[in-house]
């Protein structure tokens, strides 16, 4: 019979491998084209020999099913084996197919499908397992060879029952395709903004944005220290295509009454705003006092913030401090949130800063950070020991919901959130009740009913606080942080940075 077996074959009649039959050397071809026989069942506790194609629908399904079986028994002692069978196929396609697709095992092509032709296989894909003495237990289905490896490794006798392969015919490929990148790239990198400013040795409160020219925007206050006499307002400038910031230039500063907290932002006449408050209360004052007595002033840029025009007065109504940049909503209004003593409001304006409606106040948080989200509504998150607070509104910012703790740790420091191109929220803050650092990252891929594991930027001892964070045109995310306060540093990454935790390995 073996005989008649062995005549059919050369014949170009090609017969399945049988369940119990031992498999002799496999003659395949690496993706750089040089001539490899697999031989070595024995020095493992199995190995699944994986017929597919970079053609097929069927073989791109299979992939994260393989993918789970190696990541599950490749420790164990099973290795996975991906045999192309179809000529048409190169070795660069085969090589994309399977990093696109996260196959984390050898692969191999059999241009000549002999490799198919010793197994019976017919279609892609099609699996086989082999026992350390090179024994047929399984061949079928991808779906299949989950349960046969899993008893193989297990000590159990394997199901002999034949789980047919569906998928396309070997030899019968298609024209070749592009398909998306599972797990694409991530991009980060971060630097301080300055090392050193002459006579200012303390730097806090920074915010940033993208002027319409492309150049980046960073403005903060600095100073002998927090409340000084001699507290600046500092700006500095990353030009557009450029990895370094400008020296910074000191934009305000007036020693009986100092510039605190201010925000810059972009409207939607491209015109840069920064939004500032100015301590107005009897000095001296203690570090870190005067924040109670301030007034809130503004100037804007028609030239991408090169020259300025004279500080104004907000509304009377618009007092206490801003913190976190504004939310440009879809009717072209602006929403700046602000805090005050005793709680959190929002500042809109529909007319480009001419006239400003002040919301109802929002009890039990501070410095609120607001997005917008997909459906339409609008959440504010507070700074506040030991959790974040949050807050909805459903007219545009005008009234809110009851401040409602959430599940976000927080030290009573400075947060910061934007919405992403694609209705992601980012939310940057103090992941501790009782320090400012770390200093996490987290996502929300659902408006902030939840959020996803926060990724650390900074854990080292010290102060790393008071975040801001936009998201430009390109896609890029960009925070910038209190450093230790010795300087402002200023990261920049895009949303793969923080939804790709591992590439497969």
């Amino acid at each position: 019979m073996r005989v008649i077996l062995w005549l059919l074959f050369c014949a170009g009649v090609a017969y399945p491998a049988e369940l119990g039959e031992k498999a002799g050397p496999l003659d395949l071809t690496t993706l750089d084209g040089r001539r490899l026989t697999m031989a070595n069942y024995g020095e493992r506790l199995a190995t699944a020999v994986v017929f597919l194609s970079a053609r097929c629908d069927a073989s791109q399904r299979a992939a994260a099913t393989l993918a789970r079986i190696n990541q599950q028994h490749r420790l164990g002692g099973v290795l996975l084996v991906g045999v192309f069978p179809n000529a048409a196929e190169s070795g660069a396609e085969v090589r994309r197919f399977a990093q696109h697709l996260g196959l984390v095992f050898p692969v191999y092509r059999d241009p000549g499908g002999q490799a198919a032709k010793e197994f019976g296989a017919e279609v892609t894909p099609e699996a086989y397992l082999l026992d350390r003495q090179g024994t047929l237990v399984y061949r079928g289905s991808v779906e299949g060879l989950a349960g046969a490896v899993a008893k193989l490794a297990a000590g159990k006798p394997v199901d002999p029952s034949h789980v047919p392969a569906e998928g396309t015919p070997i030899g019968r490929p298609g024209p070749p395709r592009t398909f998306e990148d599972r797990f694409g790239s991530v991009w980060f990198s971060s630097e301080l903004i300055f090392e050193k400013i002459p006579d200012a040795p303390a730097h806090h409160a920074s915010t940033i944005a993208k002027a319409a020219n492309g150049d980046l925007l960073a403005v903060w206050y600095g100073g002998s220290y927090e409340s000084s006499d001699d507290q600046t307002l500092f700006l500095a400038r990353r030009k557009k295509g450029a990895r370094a910031w400008d020296p910074p230039q000191a934009l305000i500063r007036d020693s009986l009454q100092p510039p605190g907290n201010a925000v810059v932002f972009r409207d939607g006449r491209d015109r840069i705003w920064i939004v500032w408050a100015r301590m107005e209360g009897s000095r001296p004052v203690r570090r870190g006092g005067g924040w109670g007595e301030t007034r809130l002033m503004y100037r804007t840029s028609e030239d991408h913030g090169v020259s300025w025009t004279q500080d104004r007065p907000m509304p009377a109504d618009a007092r206490g401090l801003p913190r976190n940049v504004p939310v440009l909503l879809p009717d072209g209004a602006l929403l700046l949130p602000m805090g005050e003593r005793g709680g959190s409001y929002t500042l809109r304006t529909a007319d480009y800063g001419e006239t400003w409606v002040r919301s109802i106040l929002i009890a039990g948080g501070g410095q609120p950070t607001v997005a917008q989200r997909p459906d339409g509504s609008l959440l504010a998150l507070m700074r506040r020991r030991p959790r974040i607070m949050q807050s909805e509104s459903h007219d545009g910012g005008m009234t809110w919901s009851p401040a409602a703790p959430s599940a976000l740790k927080n030290p009573d420091a400075g947060i910061a959130m934007t919405r992403l191109s694609n209705g992601h929220l980012v939310l940057v803050f103090n992941d501790s009740e009782t320090a400012r650092t770390p200093l996490s990252m987290a996502l929300s891929l659902d408006g902030g009913q939840s959020w996803e594991q926060p990724l650390v930027l900074e854990a080292n001892p010290g102060e790393y606080s008071y975040p801001s964070v936009i998201q430009d045109s390109d896609g890029r995310i960009h925070v910038t942080y209190t450093f230790r306060r010795y300087s402002i540093k200023h990261v920049e990454m895009d949303e793969e940075w923080l939804a790709r935790l591992e590439r497969p390995n």
